[in-house]
C-alpha cells in the first residue's frame, strides 16, 4: 500500500501556500518540494542508513521529508549527546559519521526530481527513546507508523491547511517528527523557531495555532507572561502535568490538551478533546483514532495499532516488535474511558520493606505552593536498602527543613526524602533520572565521607 508523496501533492495543488516559516523567510510548498528533492538526492547518494546530528532548521525539516521520498533510513541523533555517545551509537547501528549542519547547509534546491508514491511499510526513521529509566533503545518507524499517528492527531485536533504548528520539539524526538508529518499530511505550515529567540518571542513572531509542549515549557511561558491567545490547541505530554499548572492554564484560557504517548507508538496515543473541562484535563484522555489501548491485570498500560513501531535496531539487525507493547507505565481507565496514568512500574523501589513510588512524593512536593518542579530518585542505603532524595526547583530559595516539615503532614515518614537538592529544572523533554541519581549518590557519599 502506498500514499502520494505529501509534499509533492501540496506543491501541485497549492504551490504558493506557505509550507514553512521562520519569521525571516517563508517557503511555499513549491519551495519545500524543491528542497525535499535536493535532500532526497543527497540521501540517495549515500548509504542505506544515514545518521544526522543537527539542531532544528528548515534544512533538517527538508531532510526528514527527503527520507520519506528517498527510501533511506534516517537516524537523527541527539545534539545533547556527547561525542563519545554519538560514536558508540553509530558503531552499534553500523552508521557512517553523522551529517552535520554544515552538510545540510550545502543542499541547494535545484530540480524537484521524481516523487513516486511512498510505500507505507517502508522503514523510514530510527528514534532513540529518552532512556529516562535505562539505556535508550533505537526504535524503527515505518512510513505507515508516522502516517497513522499523524492522521489520528490531525483528526482529533482539527488540523487544516490554515493551521500553523510550532516546531518546538527537536527532530531527534518522535514528537518533533510528528509535527513535521502532521503538517505535511494536512498541508499546514511548520513554524521553525529562530535560534536564540525566547519561546515567548517565538510565539509573537510566528503566531502558531498549534504547539506541542512539555509541562516545563508551558510553565516557563506562563511565568514569562507570554501571549498564548492565538493558540487553538496546546498538546501537553512528556510527563505528568502538575495540577497547579493545569489550574493556571485553564484560568488563563490556554487551550491545553493533555495526552499520553511514547516513541514506540510514534508519539501521541491518547488525548483529551479541545475545550475539555478541568476534570477531563486531569486525565490523559481517550485513545486517538488508529490506536488501541488496554490495561493488563497487573495494571500496566499496553498499546497497539498501526502506529505501533516496527521494532528496534541493534548490532544484530532489526528485532520485530510484538503486536502489543508493554509500556512499563501503570494506569487505569475512568468511568468515561479516559486514561489515568498512575506511575512507572520500574521507578518503584523498596525502602525498609516499604514500596516507594517517586511519583507520589513528587505530587506531594508539587502540591506545595513554593515548589515549581520536583524529581525524586533513590540512593542506596546500608540500613534501608534505598532512601528517597529530592531535586527541587522552587519559586524562591530552597528551604529543605520547611519542605521536609510540610511533607511529613501529607506522606508517610518513609517517603520523606532524606535530602533536598536545588535544581534548575528539566533541561530536556523529561528529567534525566539516571543522571540525577548519580548526582544524589555522589553527594551522599561526600556527606558521609
Amino acid at each position: 500500500m502506498t500514499i502520494p508523496d505529501p509534499v509533492r501533492r501540496h506543491a501541485t495543488q497549492r504551490p504558493d501556500a506557505p509550507a514553512l516559516v521562520t519569521g525571516a523567510e517563508t517557503w511555499t510548498w513549491a519551495d519545500l518540494d524543491a528542497r525535499v528533492g535536493a535532500a532526497a538526492r543527497r540521501l540517495e547518494a549515500g548509504p542505506e542508513r544515514v545518521a544526522v546530528r543537527a539542531e532544528t532548521s528548515p534544512a533538517l525539516v527538508a531532510l526528514v521529508l527527503g527520507a520519506f521520498r528517498s527510501g533511506r533510513l534516517l537516524v537523527p541523533l541527539s545534539t545533547r549527546w556527547t561525542d563519545a555517545a554519538v560514536e558508540a551509537a553509530c558503531e552499534r547501528l553500523g552508521l557512517d559519521a553523522p551529517l552535520t549542519e554544515a552538510d545540510l547547509g550545502g543542499m541547494d534546491a535545484g530540480e524537484r526530481g521524481e516523487a513516486p508514491p511512498v510505500p507505507l511499510d517502508r522503514p523510514v526513521t530510527v528514534v532513540h527513546t529518552s532512556g529516562s529509566t535505562g539505556a535508550p533503545k533505537a526504535v524503527v518507524h515505518s512510513v505507515g507508523n508516522h502516517v497513522w499517528s499523524a492522521r489520528g492527531v490531525v483528526e482529533a485536533l482539527g488540523v487544516t491547511p490554515r493551521s500553523r504548528w510550532l516546531l518546538d520539539l527537536p527532530l531527534y524526538h518522535v514528537g518533533g517528527l510528528g509535527v513535521v508529518v502532521r503538517c505535511a499530511l494536512a498541508g499546514a505550515t511548520v513554524c521553525v523557531p529562530p535560534r536564540g529567540l525566547s519561546p515567548a518571542r517565538c510565539l509573537e513572531a510566528l503566531r502558531p495555532t498549534h504547539a506541542s509542549f512539555v509541562a516545563t515549557q508551558l510553565r516557563r511561558l506562563l511565568e514569562a507572561d507570554a501571549d498564548l491567545a492565538g493558540l487553538e490547541a496546546v498538546l501537553l505530554g512528556g510527563s505528568a502535568i502538575p495540577p497547579d499548572l493545569l489550574d493556571e492554564a485553564v484560568d488563563r484560557g490556554v487551550p491545553v490538551v493533555t495526552s499520553y504517548g511514547m516513541t514506540e507508538m510514534t508519539s501521541t496515543v491518547t488525548a483529551t478533546a479541545p475545550g475539555a473541562d478541568r476534570a477531563a484535563l486531569a486525565t490523559s484522555g481517550r485513545p486517538l483514532p488508529y490506536r488501541e489501548l488496554r490495561i493488563a491485570a497487573s495494571g500496566e498500560i499496553e498499546v497497539s495499532g498501526p502506529a505501533r513501531a516496527v521494532g528496534t535496531l541493534g548490532p544484530g539487525g532489526l528485532e520485530a516488535a510484538p503486536p502489543w507493547h508493554r509500556t512499563g507505565d501503570l494506569g487505569r481507565l475512568d468511568a468515561d474511558g479516559r486514561l489515568v496514568v498512575t506511575g512507572r512500574a520500574d521507578l518503584q523501589f523498596v525502602s525498609g520493606g516499604e514500596n516507594v513510588r517517586p511519583e507520589t512524593i513528587e505530587a506531594a512536593l508539587l502540591a506545595l505552593e513554593a515548589v515549581v518542579e520536583a524529581v525524586v530518585v533513590p540512593v542506596p542505603d546500608a540500613e534501608f536498602g534505598a532512601r528517597p532524595v529530592a531535586f527541587v526547583r522552587t519559586a524562591g530559595g530552597l528551604d529543605g527543613p520547611a519542605l521536609e516539615a510540610a511533607l511529613r503532614r501529607t506522606v508517610p515518614g518513609f517517603m520523606v526524602p532524606v535530602a533536598f537538592h536545588p535544581w534548575a529544572g528539566a533541561a530536556g523533554l523529561k528529567p534525566d533520572r539516571p543522571a540525577l541519581a548519580r548526582v544524589a549518590e555522589r553527594r551522599a557519599a561526600e556527606k558521609s565521607g
